[in-house]
This record gives C-alpha cells, structure tokens and sequence, in this order.
C-alpha cells in the first residue's frame, strides 16, 4: 500500500493506494495558507499526522504494510512540511526521480517521507530577467500523470485550468520545459463576488457554459483591454437584457483572453501552430479554454482528458516508480 499526500494553499489531501488505485481518502481545509497566518506549521502537521493515523487504522494497517509515503505540492515549500528546492527546467522524469528527498518526521511517521522537488523556469541564482520566470509545486506531478496516461510522445502543452492556472511544457520525452502560471480562477472568483459586477452576475458562478457570451467576452477583451470588457457586464445586465448564465460566461471569456495571450506568447512554452493541448480536469474554466483554443488555434489538437482523477498521486507514484521506491 502507498501513502499519497497532496497539500495546497489551503486543503490537503492525504490517500492511501493499491498499486494506482485509491482505497481511500481524508480531506482537510487545511494547507500553507495556515502556516503563514501562524508562523508555524503545527496545524499542518497535526492535520496530515491525523490523516495518516486515521487510514492506517481505518484499514488495519502497519508500517510494514506501507511501501512508501509520498509527497508533492506546496508542503515541499518553505511553509510545508519540508523545503526541497525546485528543480531548473528542463527536467526529465529521472531528475525527479534522483532529486527525491527521504524525511523523517516522527510528529507524522516513523516511515520517511518523501519529498518531490518542484519546478522554476529559470536559475533565480543567476537571474537577468523575470522574463520566462515561473514556478510550480504540485503540477508538475499532476503533468506527468497526463503525460503518462495519455502517452504523449511528442512536443505538447498540458493545461491545468483552476484558481491558479498552470501551462505546462512537455516534450517528447516527457521532459518538462517550464511552464506559466495566470490567476484564472482566482480573478474569476474575486470579481464575481467582490466587485460591482457582483449584482450583475448575482454573486454566483455559472453551472452552464453559454458558447457565444464565451466567444463575446473573449472578443471584448482582445478590442478593448480587460478593464472596460469587464465593465460591459454591468452594461449588459443594465441595458442589453442579458440573463446570468450569458453574463457568467461572458466574464469568463474576458478572463481566459489572457490565458491565451500567455500561452502563444510564453518563450518558456515553446508554443506552436501545431502543439497539442491537453487540458486535465473537468468544469467551466476547462470547457472554456477548450473551446477558446479551439476558436483561436484551429490546426493545434486539443484534448480534454476528463475522467482522471488522483493526478498528483498517480503522478507522485509514477515518479517513485522510476526512483526505485515503489
């Protein structure tokens, strides 16, 4: 059995597997915002030792029992549970596996816990430019589950639409090149429901993509500047009789303008007319960046890989796989 820890700004999950197959899960609101507002990570470290106690006993389970604990995302920050540097692209699946760093932390558990590293664009030592910078911690595990799950063999990019977005480039060897990150989700999120806007757009998500208001947005953002597409909301609610779904949509579309402005124009991406785009997870924001690529780059393949789940985890294994640990 495998133990899987995922930790982000604000939840953490930790899983218990067979082979790659989960048996079970515990969920907590809990992750490095926590440790930055108590400049301590005892929360964080209660939270996941509670976790792990819990599948253990849940299942009837000893140390023996368990092949490896593995780790990725933020808790390999300065706020998680232990700081591993990131990685310089390009990195190749061996120098994650070589670059693993095995813990001990006996407040968790007596078996190590280990750590995968994450991935900047550029040597921060040495920095000219903030051109091409970017960095990752948790998706770049989540990208090489794509990769290995959809056999990508060839040059591609690996779209991770959420709160914060992650383009992730990967090459024929499953190599990551570097990748860009946008506040997508994040912007989405603060205008519907902390702005003006927020009456118009009745302080609530859309649960449908309205395809043409998408396309409105978009189009409204490339004329004229994000600013002013925003405020046509509030004009289309006032005056063009446009219902929330329309307007949701529209929002949307303002915002995912940028998204592919940073896709086609990232150095660090190395995007093309003919680069596959695989977009990992469901929802709104991921139907719209499909449908948006699809409008904006006809030539380029866009693939939706919906029914995968786990994708830290199964990436986290597949890279213990290639250190030998599992």
């Amino acid at each position: 059995m495998i133990i899987t820890i995922d930790t982000g700004t604000t939840n953490t999950r930790v899983a218990l597997f067979d082979g790659k197959q989960r048996v079970d899960q515990v969920k907590a609101n809990i992750g490095v915002r926590n440790t930055s507002i108590d400049g301590n990570n005892q929360q964080l470290v209660t939270t996941i030792a509670n976790a792990v106690s819990q599948l253990k006993q849940s299942h009837s389970l000893q140390d023996t029992d368990i092949e490896a604990i593995l780790a990725a995302g933020m808790i390999t920050s300065n706020l998680g549970l232990y700081e591993v540097p990131h990685l310089v692209a390009p990195v190749s699946l061996s120098n994650f596996a070589d670059n693993i760093k095995s813990v001990v932390i006996p407040e968790v558990s007596d078996l190590p816990i280990h750590f995968i590293p994450g991935v900047k664009n550029l040597d921060t030592d040495n920095l000219q430019s903030v051109v091409g910078l970017d960095i990752m911690r948790g998706e770049e595990v989540e990208a090489l589950a794509i990769a290995d799950l959809f056999n990508i063999e060839q040059d591609a990019i690996i779209a991770l639409p959420g709160s914060h977005s992650k383009f992730v480039s990967v090459d024929a060897q499953q190599t990551i090149r570097g990748c860009c990150t946008t506040l997508a989700g994040e912007l989405n999120a603060i205008v519907t429901h902390h702005t003006i806007l927020t009456s118009s757009l009745q302080d609530r998500f859309s649960e449908t993509l309205c395809t043409d208001s998408l396309l409105e947005g978009y189009q409204a953002s490339e004329s004229y500047g994000l600013g002013h597409a925003l405020f046509l909301i509030r004009l289309q609610e006032q005056f063009g009789g446009k219902q929330h779904e329309q307007l949701a949509s529209f929002l949307i579309g303002v915002i995912l303008h940028s998204d592919i402005k940073a896709l086609s124009s990232a150095p660090q991406l190395h995007f093309s007319s003919e680069t596959p785009v695989y977009i990992g997870g469901s929802g709104l924001l991921c139907d719209a960046t499909a449908v948006l690529l699809n409008h904006q780059f006809p030539d380029n393949p866009v693939i939706q890989c919906q029914d995968v789940q786990d994708l830290s985890a199964i990436g986290s294994i597949y890279v213990a796989q290639k250190a030998n640990l599992i």
